[in-house]
């Protein structure tokens, strides 16, 4: 995925609602495209008090690159 489509993917989970299933698998589409598997933390949470806006963390997670 480009940095664009996983800031787009961002989005979309801070914006889901409903079912869990549906959630689990964006996070999973979001973690098999980053360089940091654990970034999907970051989505949610912040260690600063201020929540990182989308773009801030596809850049923080790296974008896996492409085989």
């Amino acid at each position: 995925m480009s940095e664009e489509e996983l800031i787009q993917l961002v989005q979309r989970i801070r914006g889901a609602s409903g079912c869990m299933v549906d959630l689990d698998g964006l996070l999973g589409k979001f973690e098999a495209n980053v360089q940091d598997s654990t970034a999907s933390q970051w989505i949610f949470e912040s260690s600063t008090g201020r929540l990182m806006t989308p773009e801030e963390v596809v850049r923080k997670a790296g974008v896996k690159p492409k085989p």
